[in-house]
């Protein structure tokens, strides 16, 4: 291993720590279907979100490149801590279409400035080579807090049946996260001009070197091939609830316990299993860099098992094989989090060091309008036909359309 594990690692891997510790994630959609909240509504409540990320995408991250990437994260962090108050006193869907506004704000202003951060602090180190090697290794930190995150807030919603306190306990790690970017080096905020004077012409200069960066085909197809599979991922991984309460509605660990109590044991318990897995496979993903000798060929493989995954845990769950179901739906979190560090080291290949916030924003926002679109359908399938035939036809679709995508010569 050429890096070293010095103090900006450990910042690093405690800010994607105390990022995931969000308490509520575990619960979020039981929390909007206790809210009487449909599938549909659900699926607009996260399109919309994932709108509002799209639509702030590009420009947050030219706002990261131009004006400072510490005070674009201090602000995505301002924004989620208000998102996570109105959660908790608001109810409704408009209510938590308003909560999802801020926070999709948050995630705009978050996603691809970090990970522009961390580009640019390798760069300075030279330790480029290792990028995926380090990547994974302090996504993994991420992935433990996610773990973390479970175990306690099953244990809260056991003892107080409140899923909506899980927001206003969330605000708490978010506070040190503040805390903690504050404390970054000033040189990784990039090439911050912070000049009134000369924020519009730095602004009219980072759209046209993106633009000029993103038309060539080969760019764009980096950026479909790194994102889609992230889209789909980030619209069906909170119906695992739905397979996890279906679990504990079959297997009850004890008489005394009301059916919430149970279901947050399960969930809990769960979700802190995935978790350690996925840790170990952000932790890992340099081997499997290393397996396959061209990075388009390990994301595509991945992606399309990833897809396959799909279709076979919603024809399991339909035929009520629960536990089966269940392992497959897993896999998918577990191939996502193998797939993240190759994409990274593979998207920051592909352009220059000065745009890297906006180009990784121009990744993200690929993402985000996959996951808006697909979030949308999938709720609206899950109302009409059930959970088991809306993932299998979503699958199959986004498998047809991946095969036939790889096979476009550019």
């Amino acid at each position: 291993m050429s890096f070293k594990k010095d103090k900006q690692y450990y910042k690093f891997s405690l800010y994607g720590f105390f990022k995931n510790l969000k308490f509520y994630d575990p619960f979020l959609l039981l929390f909007f279907v206790e809210s009487g909240i449909s599938y549909s509504e659900i699926g607009v409540l996260y399109a919309f979100r994932e709108l509002v990320i799209n639509l702030l995408e590009i420009i947050s991250g030219v706002i990261a490149d131009v004006l400072g990437r510490k005070k674009a994260m201090v602000s995505a962090f301002s924004s989620y801590l208000l998102s996570f108050v109105m959660f908790y006193l608001f109810s409704g869907f408009w209510g938590f279409m308003l909560a999802f506004l801020f926070y999709g704000i948050g995630d705009s202003f978050r996603t691809g400035t970090h990970k522009a951060m961390i580009h640019a602090y390798l760069v300075r180190n030279n330790w480029q080579s290792e990028k995926t090697r380090y990547y994974g290794m302090t996504r993994s930190w991420s992935q433990k807090g996610s773990a973390v995150s479970s175990l306690i807030s099953g244990g809260l919603v056991f003892y107080t049946g409140d899923y909506s306190l899980m927001f206003l306990m969330t605000t708490i790690p978010y506070l040190f996260d503040l805390l903690l970017l504050s404390s970054y080096p000033s040189y990784l905020n990039g090439d911050a001009s912070g000049s009134l004077r000369t924020v519009f012409k730095d602004f009219r200069d980072h759209i046209v070197n993106l633009f000029r960066a993103i038309v060539n085909k080969g760019a764009l197809k980096a950026i479909v091939l790194t994102s889609g599979f992230t889209g789909y991922y980030k619209a069906i991984r909170d119906y695992i609830q739905i397979l996890i309460t279906a679990l504990a509605g079959m297997y009850v660990l004890s008489d005394t316990f009301t059916i919430e109590q149970n279901t947050a044991i399960y969930i809990g318990a769960v979700y802190f299993a995935i978790y350690l897995i996925t840790s170990s496979a952000s932790r890992n993903a340099y081997r499997v860099e290393a397996f396959f000798k061209q990075a388009t060929n390990g994301l595509g493989i991945l992606q399309i098992s990833g897809y396959a995954c799909g279709i076979a845990a919603g024809f399991l769950f339909m035929e009520n094989y629960t536990i089966p179901a269940l392992l497959l739906f897993s896999m998918i979190l577990i191939i996502q989090n193998l797939r993240r560090p190759l994409a990274v080291k593979y998207i920051t290949t592909q352009f220059d060091d000065k745009i890297m916030a906006s180009v990784m924003s121009v990744e993200s926002q690929s993402e985000t309008l996959f996951a808006s679109i697909l979030a949308f359908v999938l709720g609206v399938m899950v109302d009409v036909a059930g959970l088991g035939w809306g993932i299998t036809c979503l699958s199959v679709l986004l498998l047809v359309m991946s095969i036939a995508f790889r096979r476009i010569k550019v």
